[in-house]
Parts: C-alpha cells; sequence; structure tokens
C-alpha cells in the first residue's frame, strides 16, 4: 500500500513536470511566433515609411529637379571688349555662325589653320541651347610652343524667344603645348539687338585651370594677350560678312585676309 502511494506521487510528479515541460515549450513557440510576426510587421512598416519617405509632394520635388549645368566657369572671365557691331543679335547668328554661314571657314583659312572640321549644331544636353564641336590645327606663335597645335573648340549658343539676346560660350582646347592638359580657355560673347541694324558685343574671356600649374600666371597673360589679338582680326573680318553684298568685293577679302595672316604671323 505504502508502495502505491509512492508510485501514484512520483506518476502525479512526473505529470505535473511534464505539463510545466509543455507549457514552457508552448510559451516559447508562442514568443516565437510573436516575434516573427513583429518582425514581418516591422518590415512591412520600414517599406511603407520608406515609400512615404520618397513620395514628395510636386512643391517640394520642385527643388530636386536637376539645373541645366553651366557650359563654362564664368567667374574666371573677364571683360576684354565691348562695342556697338552693324548688325542685329539674330543676323549675327544667320551670318557669322550657323552651319550655312562660311564665315568660320574663311577665318581660319586667312590664319593660315589647316585641317578645319566644323561640326554641325544640336540640341545640348545638359545645358540650354545648341552646341557644337570645332577642330583644326592652329599655328603658335609663343617661343615655348611648337609651330603649331591641334586645337579642339567647343561652343554653345542660346538665342532667346524674342531673337534680341545672343549668348556664345566657347571651351577651347590646346593639345600640343606646355601644360596643355592643364587649362581650357573659356570666353563668353553676349550680343544685344539696338536695332535692325545694330546690336552691342560684350566679350569675356578666362583660363580655367583644371589643374595647379606652376606657369599660372604665364599662361594667363600669355593667353589673354593673344585672345585678344585673334578678336581683333575676328571681328574686322566679321564686319565684312555682315555689309550687303553689294559692298563686299573680292578686293576688299583679299586685302583683308592678308591682314589677318599677319596678325597671325
Amino acid at each position: 500500500m505504502l508502495f502505491s502511494q509512492v508510485d501514484s506521487k512520483c506518476l502525479f510528479s512526473r505529470e505535473i513536470r511534464q505539463q510545466h515541460k509543455d507549457s514552457a515549450r508552448s510559451k516559447a513557440s508562442i514568443l516565437t511566433a510573436l516575434e516573427m510576426v513583429e518582425s514581418t510587421f516591422q518590415a512591412h512598416g520600414n517599406t511603407v515609411r520608406g515609400s512615404r519617405r520618397h513620395a514628395k509632394k510636386p512643391e517640394d520635388n520642385a527643388s530636386d529637379i536637376e539645373q541645366p549645368k553651366a557650359f563654362i566657369k564664368e567667374e574666371v572671365t573677364e571683360e576684354i571688349y565691348k562695342d556697338v557691331f552693324p548688325c542685329s543679335a539674330e543676323k549675327f547668328f544667320d551670318l557669322l555662325l550657323s552651319d550655312d554661314s562660311k564665315f568660320t571657314t574663311e577665318y581660319r583659312t586667312a590664319r593660315k589653320d589647316s585641317k578645319l572640321l566644323i561640326g554641325q549644331w544640336h540640341e545640348a544636353n545638359e545645358c540650354d541651347g545648341r552646341v557644337r564641336e570645332i577642330t583644326f590645327r592652329s599655328l603658335c606663335n609663343s617661343p615655348m610652343c611648337p609651330p603649331e597645335t591641334a586645337m579642339t573648340e567647343h561652343q554653345h549658343v542660346v538665342l532667346l524667344p524674342d531673337k534680341k539676346t545672343l549668348v556664345l560660350e566657347t571651351v577651347q582646347l590646346a593639345h600640343d603645348v606646355p601644360f596643355g592638359s592643364f587649362f581650357e580657355v573659356h570666353s563668353r560673347w553676349h550680343v544685344q539687338t539696338i536695332d535692325d541694324n545694330s546690336c552691342t558685343i560684350d566679350i569675356k574671356v578666362g583660363v580655367h585651370f583644371k589643374k595647379w600649374c606652376m606657369m599660372h600666371s604665364t599662361i594667363k597673360m600669355g593667353t589673354i594677350t593673344e585672345y585678344k589679338k585673334d578678336l581683333e582680326a575676328m571681328l574686322e573680318m566679321a564686319r565684312s560678312f555682315v555689309k550687303p553684298d553689294a559692298s563686299r568685293d573680292e578686293a576688299d577679302m583679299a586685302a583683308l585676309s592678308t591682314s589677318i595672316a599677319g596678325s597671325s604671323s
């Protein structure tokens, strides 16, 4: 009888322990399930918050719209010329810069530049307006440079809808001169119509150094001096191009070409 009672107590004790174990396992399973659910909700919540974070109002997105990139570093330029020119801004483009114009070809020929290639104007990808590329070989006048150098000129033009304001920007690279990979020549031409037969031209030029150069001052001074000399000859020929056809004869153009060739030598 005593052993039976002991066996019963032991059996009862084992059942109680088993129930506790089952209960502990059940709680652990519940906790695990809750953790999984919570993780799922957290992940979902993060996704929703992430979506809300990117779903800005239209007015918020306005500040995120990428602005057109500047074509030149205008802060490095300085004014070197300002005067009245005998045509409107629209005619300035048509007669001197358009794809049909012969001005660039005649000017480069008069300068005795060679291997001239003029690209067509096309819409710019990263800025307003249109762009084109011109390549040629140019004579060098500096004793520090080779007799000639390969040149690349990137041009950017904007003619405002009213056809009264024209902006021409250029970036020029001289490939074969000493430190040629260190700098670029930047220029900006602002042409503003006064009337049908006149406009103002404001020209700025400067040297943008892409990396430090020990010849910084020498290169800057020499480049701007050379640009001013070329500009004088260029504007002289440009004025002849905007004259009525009847006033432009072969003798005038021949004399002008001789003058430009002399100034570039």
